[in-house]
């Protein structure tokens, strides 16, 4: 259903779904992790691992779930690299990420694109978000994927 981009966790435990006072959106995170709803591409886990914090922690408790990119997403990613590439403030998981959407037909996950108030930041143009729509591929916040995962708090 889903696949996670770096700013999905990182931005999300430290701006809105604090890991010590709403433990119950990271229970469904990991158990969604667990059955496969939300797939973790292994550049974002490299990334997010290199943060050694309390999120890294929890993601590093599902490294077995961490998907190594398939020749199909490789393939795509690296296409797509090229469009990422224009972006001054490119990740190097963003082609991953949604090479592994396209490739499932999952939602990517991401903060990028757009500010704490939900408006487009500046330069959204080159963000994930914008990428994806003008690829076809569906795209949403945290808090849309939580909502769609079933979250009840």
């Amino acid at each position: 259903m889903f696949v996670f981009d770096t700013s999905a966790f990182i931005n999300g435990s430290r701006h809105h779904y604090y890991l010590e006072t709403m433990q119950p959106v990271w229970d469904l995170v990991e158990q969604a992790i667990d059955d496969g709803r939300i797939v973790i591409p292994r550049e974002v886990y490299r990334e997010i691992v290199e943060q050694d914090d309390a999120i890294s922690e929890l993601v590093k408790r599902h490294k077995n779930a961490v998907m190594d990119p398939s020749q199909d997403v490789q393939a795509r990613a690296g296409v797509l690299e090229q469009e990422f590439a224009s972006s001054a403030l490119r990740d190097r998981a963003d082609p991953f990420v949604m090479a592994e959407a396209e490739v499932r037909r999952f939602s990517v996950v991401t903060y990028e694109g757009i500010t704490f108030a939900g408006t487009p930041a500046r330069g959204a143009e080159k963000k994930l978000p914008a990428i994806c729509s003008r690829h076809g591929v569906a795209c949403c916040t945290l808090a849309q994927a939580l909502q769609r995962l079933g979250l009840k708090l």
